[in-house]
């Protein structure tokens, strides 16, 4: 698992689909819950259920920050999938710290030599 991945262009079309899908509609439909029905959110976080899956994305997506940095397949620091999916979803943060182009530092290029 670790090193620097390569994705075809069929796994690259899936994860950016999904990172499209995860930004565009989750993302709307929540925008949507909070500005034009935000009795739907208050529901939401009074629902003991919805609080269970509430704490558990929240404990995944630390998990995950920390196993793609473990596992060097993130090419972006751990703090940016946590940005990202609160800014998204981890549907979008996922994709896009996967697929980030990494900076190659001057000195790996010399050792490439």
């Amino acid at each position: 698992m670790t090193g620097d991945p390569t994705y075809s262009p069929r796994e690259r079309f899936f994860l950016w689909s999904l990172a499209v899908l995860g930004f565009v509609v989750l993302n709307s439909v929540f925008v949507y819950g909070l500005f034009v029905r935000p009795d739907w959110v208050r529901e939401a976080q009074s629902n003991p259920i919805s609080a269970v899956f509430i704490a558990e994305a929240l404990v995944l997506m630390g998990t995950f920050a920390y196993l793609l940095t473990k596992w060097k397949v993130s090419r972006m620091h751990w703090g940016w999938f946590i940005a990202l999916s609160l800014l998204g979803s981890m549907a979008f943060a996922l994709p896009v710290v996967l697929l980030w182009p990494r900076r190659r530092h001057r000195d790996e290029g010399d050792r490439e030599r």
